[in-house]
């Protein structure tokens, strides 16, 4: 395996990434402070199934685990990713989970629904494998005025907000179109969450009833982009942390124009 140094995912084998990441990790404190709120807000989403201190919210599925970071923070999980590594409990397709209907209380995803090239079809997926009031919780990239700015100047992924989600009435062949082209693992279209749970929201809740959206907030917009990702330069000292958290807090009216990301949950309906 050759570990080489690049800004473009694309570039490299799945397998460089995974490791450039977890390097990252390690060396970036203000990054994990970063993703640790965004776990934070993750769990507060999660459906509660018993007073079991050990496992009080039931089978809890993540998807796209990558380096394994969320089970640090929530062990007891099961991680899978599409890209076998040692740090996953099982190597799996978003779109064909090997669970059983009705068998998953919380499903949860990192920046990941942006890379399913069909996310139509892994949210009947989900649908399938969710029990009754279970939920799927998300944080992605959320395009705002500010982050579609950056985001295109600075983040390697693309953002189209052109993409097509849903299929037309005129598609004879009935199929819901790709979001983006390529079959890469890393391979995504950065809009896909906006489009989906703000431009398209009604359209989302029609051709999927059984998931109801429970949070639906922007967030991110100071922290994230100082934080540098796992590769860009960092811009803000550990030490600022608390004061920045304020001051996001003082800026949340402004989000919708001013945020990086988005907290989703949804829950299927009982």
């Amino acid at each position: 395996m050759s570990h080489q140094s690049s800004n473009n995912p694309s570039a490299l084998s799945e397998e460089d990434v995974l490791y450039a990441r977890a390097v990252a990790w390690k060396n970036r404190p203000l990054l994990r402070t970063v993703y640790h709120d965004y776990f934070q807000s993750m769990a507060a989403q999660f459906v509660t199934r018993s007073t079991d201190s050990e496992r009080p919210h039931g089978v809890v599925v993540e998807i796209g685990g990558g380096a394994g970071h969320f089970k640090d923070f929530y062990p007891g999980i099961i991680v899978t990713d599409l890209v076998p590594t040692p740090h996953i409990d099982l190597a799996a397709d978003a779109m064909r989970l090997p669970f059983a209907d009705g068998s998953v209380d919380n499903l949860i995803m990192q920046d990941v629904l942006h890379h399913i090239a069909f996310p139509l079809s892994f949210f009947a997926e989900a649908v399938r494998v969710l029990a009754p009031g279970g939920r799927l919780v998300m944080v992605e990239p959320f395009i705002s005025t500010l982050s579609n700015v950056l985001y295109r100047l600075w983040h390697p992924e693309p953002v189209d907000m052109r993409a097509r989600i849903f299929r037309e009435p005129r598609d004879i062949s009935g199929a819901d179109p790709a979001v983006f082209t390529g079959g890469g693992a890393f391979d995504a279209n950065q809009a896909v969450p906006t489009l989906l749970f703000f431009r398209y929201a009604g359209k989302f809740e029609r051709r999927f009833p059984s998931l109801i959206i429970r949070e639906r907030k922007v967030h991110s917009m100071i922290a994230y982009p100082l934080s540098g990702g796992f590769s860009k330069r960092v811009l803000m000292p550990m030490k600022a942390v608390p004061a920045v958290r304020v001051l996001e807090n003082m800026l949340s009216p402004l989000a919708p124009w001013l945020a990086f990301r988005m907290l989703v949950a949804l829950e299927k309906a009982p």
